[in-house]
């Protein structure tokens, strides 16, 4: 069935004769034949003990060779699919360390709205799009920028005014605050009485009278919604699979981790399983159990577990535990440690109290999961760094993998303890750049100038990986790993040259760090740096090729390559 993912290759195929003749020698049939052949390329391998090569062979879903051309010939016979690469760059295959492909696919009719913007244009095109969809009982969309409101926040008298009938929820481009209009608070039955989810870190701005704004800040405030309104169902995540998939697929992913199913994990996780049996799954991933708030704390450990046991196979893998404890900056829910720079003593919430973080980190090691822990703030960071610390303590078998998610602010002394505690620090490059504005007027210019300081990570000898975050960047540009590695490099838009590198200048990152992020260390993080992350004989066949070498292009033309082959567990999955 995944052959259905397969189309007719371009990249110029060669008959073994021909191959032979060219110089490998003849090699007679064997069962060891390898399925696919891929010679004269520019191997990357992520390997120490052998960087660069040209050819990897492929039998099954495990490579079996990997070396020079003239090497290849013992893996090779008349049934070998032979690819000339004519010199295309080779990479193990990339690895999205933190995305949400499933939710993606759920809300695959969701449209985009552009996070530069202003609110005018916003509202512009909100009505555009709910204008064009007639038929949609709700209008969903993404991409909005709460800074753009300022302290107040998004009103839902905007959207009224332009959409009175139908439910409106629009997302904000970090996915932890949702802008709704009145007809879908109406719908979803909250008003000045409902109470809020989680006092303090996810609730309902409210007017002098207690009414809701239409601002709703974090998931666990308009998640429900979404679903009370048919936005997100277990058939949306199926059918919107046929469009979401291909993306990551068309990049070059080969894995992904999902960072959590959030409030859907109910029927995400069974839709997930139905793809999978119907091989309608194209990468491996590994998914999480999301906890956002101590009430889930008790039965969070035997959740997980449920959900190991129930839905594991050969590509789908159960083993996170993803906390979530604090917000964003721009919706002001990140945890800092001083008040934001436009709200006069608000500091932002951790969702879990610092000694009850420690106590369910070392919960869950001792159950042998990893941890996957959501901190943008400086404050929900060094709390999360305190909580591994105690876990080093309290815990004997260290083999779980733990990931600060996001890391934007860290203070100056917390930034060797990820290397010192064995904590990855996984983080989206295409967040690194900005034009200063808005950011100023939410950290203030001191601590604006100290985000996404992962070179210090580096040099402290921790661990950086690299994900999309994929819907929750407000940009589908901004899934492409390709986007990625370029803006890590520059800290600045891709391809604008002229753009002043965003602070601080001393945080670029080299294409190594860059790459291994995106494999081996990214593999790591996923616990299967055994299985993938490098081409090397016995990994299983995660393969992308890309039309130039990344090694011989300026860093700001990066964005312009492409992926034109992806090979996932030994299946050909894209072809551009």
């Amino acid at each position: 069935m995944l052959d259905r993912f397969r189309p007719k290759t371009v990249l110029k195929h060669i008959a073994v004769s021909c191959l032979f003749s060219s110089g490998l020698g003849a090699s007679p049939v064997q069962a060891a034949d390898a399925d696919y052949l891929f010679v004269n390329g520019k191997v990357y391998t992520q390997n120490d003990e052998q960087p660069w090569t040209e050819a990897v062979a492929v039998q099954g879903n495990k490579i079996v060779y990997v070396g020079d051309n003239e090497g290849a010939k013992a893996s090779t016979g008349q049934n070998t699919e032979i690819i000339d690469l004519e010199g295309r760059m080779v990479l193990p295959g990339l690895i999205d360390a933190h995305s949400h492909p499933i939710v993606a696919a759920g809300m695959s009719h969701m449209g985009f709205l552009d996070r530069s913007g202003t609110i005018e244009e916003w509202l512009k095109d909100i009505k555009a799009y709910a204008d064009s969809n007639p038929d949609m009982k709700s209008i969903l969309l993404s991409g909005f920028s709460v800074s753009a409101f300022g302290p107040e926040g998004p009103t839902k008298e905007l959207l009224d005014a332009i959409i009175p009938d139908r439910p409106v929820v629009v997302i904000d481009d970090g996915f932890h605050a949702a802008w709704v209009n009145s007809k879908a608070l109406e719908l979803a039955n909250i008003d000045k009485n409902t109470p809020d989810p989680l006092p303090g870190s996810h609730f309902y701005q409210r007017d002098k009278d207690g009414n809701p704004t239409g601002w709703c800040r974090e998931q666990m405030t308009f998640f429900p919604m979404m679903e009370q309104l048919g936005a997100v169902s277990q058939e949306t995540i199926i059918s919107g699979a046929e469009n979401v998939f291909p993306l990551y697929m068309s990049n070059g992913y080969t894995s992904v981790y999902d960072a959590g199913f959030s409030y859907f994990e109910g029927f995400a996780y069974p839709a997930l399983n139905i793809l999978a049996e119907n091989e309608r799954l194209p990468f491996r991933i590994v998914t999480s159990h999301m906890v956002q708030g101590p009430h889930q704390l008790t039965k969070a450990v035997n959740t997980l577990q449920g959900y190991a046991e129930k839905y594991s196979s050969e590509l789908v893998t159960p083993r996170v535990m993803k906390i979530v404890n604090d917000g964003t900056s721009e919706a002001y829910t990140a945890a800092q440690y001083e008040p934001y720079e436009d709200q006069h003593g608000h500091k932002g919430e951790t969702n879990f109290n610092a000694e009850l973080l420690k106590s369910f980190v070392i919960d869950v090691e001792k159950a042998g999961f990893d941890t996957h822990i959501h901190t943008i703030g400086d404050r929900a960071v060094a709390e999360a760094l305190d909580a591994y610390e105690a876990a080093d303590k309290a815990v004997s078998n260290k083999q779980s993998r733990r990931a600060l998610a996001h890391v934007e602010l860290v203070r100056d002394e917390d930034l060797e303890r990820f290397g010192q505690l064995n904590v990855i620090s996984q983080t989206t490059p295409f967040w690194f750049a900005n034009d200063g504005v808005l950011v100023q007027g939410v950290l203030g210019e001191e601590r604006a100038a100290k985000l996404y300081r992962f070179r210090e990570v580096l040099n402290s000898g921790g661990k950086v990986t690299f994900g999309s975050d994929f819907p929750s960047t407000g940009d589908i540009a901004g899934m492409g790993p390709l986007i990625n590695i370029e803006m890590g490099m520059t800290r600045k838009f891709a391809g604008v040259e002229d753009m002043p590198a965003t602070p601080p200048l001393n945080e670029t990152l080299t294409l190594e760090q860059m790459i291994r992020g995106f494999t081996l260390d990214a593999a790591y993080q996923l616990g299967l740096s055994d299985k993938i992350g490098s081409l090397e004989v016995g990994k299983l066949a995660d393969i992308t090729i890309l039309d130039k070498n990344l090694f011989e292009i300026a860093p700001n033309q990066i964005h312009k390559v492409n992926v034109v082959m992806t090979m996932s567990n030994g299946r050909i999955v894209f072809q551009q």
